[in-house]
């Protein structure tokens, strides 16, 4: 709040809405309205209420009850640059543009140590082939938004800033990334079991995949790309052909699997002093990947949505 305070762009042209979930127990209310006392430009609070959890259906609020015709987004783990909407604006004067995505950047330097027993969550956008459209650091015109409706709310997780991004594309809006509206995102180090926790988000791709078919074509075999993907599924048929008695078949699979978790996790860069680490970690990565693989598929089902 105190960075978006501190904006070289005049204070009496832009307003900050804080968009609170109505089950948020976590004093925000007070601090803004506390807030509101010291605030050099208009600060306005809202409360949303609503059938659908997660942010997309607060941000919605937000975008109907703002007064200017540019919006502006940010993360309440973020601290934006001193100059954020001042280097954003201008690019709005070319009416060809509806959107423009930002830099960002981790607050803190990475840490090897807590990387090792935590999982690192961050988002990083830095070149224009980034272009996740996330909502930490983004600008769009509101006529744009409400003629597409806003975000979607069904996209409770994850992905509701992509799929407001690609509604856009998907009507001709043109969005483009400049590395000037700069912004700064907290990093954070999940323990495992929430971490895990929040794999759920990967059933919402289905989802997505259903609503921008074009889609289907980049991602033509980008689920096995990932490889990520793939070697859980060969430890399940090992581990089905074991409880059979398929003896043949387990030793395959399991030579298999053993060989696409090393393509997939272990021998994914240059450092071969990590190789060891990540062979230790083979718990750990198989958590993650056969969950999010879990989601994915129930996702895919749910939404009746073939994702390759």
């Amino acid at each position: 709040m105190e960075s978006l305070f501190n904006q070289t762009y005049p204070n009496d042209n832009y307003e900050i809405i804080v968009c609170d979930d109505y089950k948020s127990t976590d004093g925000t209310e007070e601090m803004v309205k506390e807030l509101m006392n010291v605030s050099p430009c208009e600060l306005r609070y809202l409360k949303v209420k609503s059938n659908y959890k997660g942010p997309a259906t607060a941000r919605n609020a937000g975008i109907e009850n703002a007064r200017g015709e540019i919006i502006g987004f940010t993360d309440d783990d973020c601290i934006v640059s001193p100059n954020w909407i001042e280097n954003a604006v201008p690019f709005f004067d070319d009416k060809t543009i509806s959107g423009v995505q930002g830099c960002t950047l981790p607050l803190q330097p990475h840490s090897k140590k807590n990387k090792l027993f935590w999982v690192r969550h961050t988002n990083e956008i830095t070149e224009p082939g980034d272009l996740r459209y996330a909502t930490c650091n983004i600008f769009y015109r509101k006529e744009a938004l409400l003629e597409i409706g806003g975000f979607d709310p069904r996209f409770t997780m994850a992905r509701e800033d992509l799929d407001l991004a690609w509604s856009l594309l998907d009507r001709g809006y043109k969005i483009i990334f400049s590395k000037n509206p700069l912004v700064y995102h907290e990093t954070r180090y999940m323990s495992l079991l929430k971490y895990l926790k929040s794999l759920k988000k990967h059933e919402s791709l289905a989802l997505f995949i259903r609503k921008h078919p074009i889609l289907r074509e980049k991602l033509a075999l980008g689920f096995i790309a990932l490889k990520t993907n793939i070697y859980p599924i060969f430890i399940l048929l090992a581990a089905s052909s074991y409880v059979v008695g398929w003896g043949i078949f387990f030793n395959v699979f399991t030579v298999v699997a053993i060989l696409l978790y090393l393509w997939a996790r272990v021998i994914t860069d240059t450092n071969i002093k990590m190789y060891p680490l990540r062979i230790l970690a083979f718990i750990r990565y198989f958590l993650i990947d056969f969950i999010s693989l879990f989601y994915t598929v129930k996702g895919a089902i749910r939404y009746r949505c073939f994702i390759i």
